[in-house]
């Protein structure tokens, strides 16, 4: 959809929880939170298996500390997951969205109602992955609004989209 010179950029399109992976992995690179937490799983895993290697190197059998490891590497993997999958099941449930990006913001109206989620103003940054442009909000605990680009009317629209989010100065990721 284009308005005015081409100010206007529309995308339509069901949730899919691809998108809110990818969406998840750019908030938990963008924020101090996600850095954190990150951080915080690979010392676990780091300390959980120093503690293995050290008491199977005394020659002694591990004990419960041993599970940090596995507890903590699965945490890397998993988290991000269900953190994705929760974001889609809510997202779900509002049925066929219809995200509309004007010189106001980002407007999205679905099956059970419209949202304004973002202003240009409250809008910082963005980052693009290969299947969605992931708008975010806020420093510490970024909110974010995922654009799949398969809502996009043509490829071309990617374009326009990218011009209005350098025009707006947001940080590219």
């Amino acid at each position: 959809m284009t308005r005015a010179g081409g100010e206007n950029v529309e995308l339509v399109y069901r949730a899919a929880v691809g998108d809110f992976r990818e969406a998840v992995r750019v908030s938990a690179r963008a924020s101090a939170a996600g850095r954190w937490g990150r951080a915080l799983l690979l010392f676990a895993a780091g300390a959980g298996l120093l503690v293995t290697v050290v008491t199977l190197a005394l020659g002694a059998l591990p004990d419960a500390r041993a599970l940090m490891t596995p507890v903590a590497a699965g945490g890397l993997v998993l988290l991000p997951r269900l953190q994705a999958r929760l974001l889609h099941r809510r997202a779900a449930a509002l049925g066929l969205h219809r995200a509309v990006l004007d010189p106001w913001g980002v407007t999205v109206a679905h099956d059970r109602g419209t949202e304004r989620p973002a202003r240009w103003s409250q809008v910082s940054r963005y980052a693009e992955t290969p299947h969605t442009f992931v708008l975010l909000s806020g420093a510490h605990a970024p909110r974010l609004t995922v654009l799949p680009k398969r809502g996009l009317a043509t490829p071309a629209d990617a374009d326009r989209l990218r011009a209005v989010l350098t025009r707006e100065g947001l940080t590219r990721l």
